[in-house]
Parts: structure tokens; C-alpha cells; sequence
């Protein structure tokens, strides 16, 4: 989207839901990371709820849009 029609202005409401999913797929990132590196421990499956919950964070902001199809509607709520 943004290489054909150029820069996207975002709304500052769309820019702070923009950097809110950034920040989750961050979170996210880490507590994978997280668990693998408790692989062969009890801790493992502690992780499990914990991405659960961000997941659901993360469903809410997006709607479970493909990235392309979110970034469309946050254009036009952006208008």
C-alpha cells in the first residue's frame, strides 16, 4: 500500500494502534523466545497462558486483518 500510493499519514489514534501492535508482536517475539529457552524445564508450559493473553491483545487491535487489509482500514479510519 504504501509503496504505490506513497506515505501513509495515519490519524494519531491510528498511529498509537499502529505502534500498540508493534509493540505486542514485540512482546510476543520475547515470550517465544522465551519459552524455547525453557524447553526441557517445568517453566515451559508457563509461557502458554502469558502468549495467550497478548494474542488476544493483539486479535482486538488487528481484528485479525492481513496486514495489507489492516493497514487499509486504518487509512481510511485515518480520514
Amino acid at each position: 500500500m504504501t509503496k504505490e500510493q506513497g506515505r501513509l499519514n495515519l490519524s494519531t489514534m491510528q498511529f498509537q494502534r499502529f505502534m500498540n501492535i508493534v509493540h505486542l508482536e514485540g512482546v510476543l517475539f520475547g515470550l517465544h523466545k522465551a519459552k524455547e529457552t525453557n524447553k526441557d524445564m517445568q517453566a515451559y508450559h508457563k509461557y502458554d497462558i502469558l502468549i495467550f493473553k497478548e494474542e488476544l491483545k493483539l486479535a482486538e487491535l488487528t481484528g485479525n486483518f492481513t496486514p495489507d487489509l489492516l493497514l487499509k482500514e486504518m487509512a481510511q479510519f485515518s480520514d
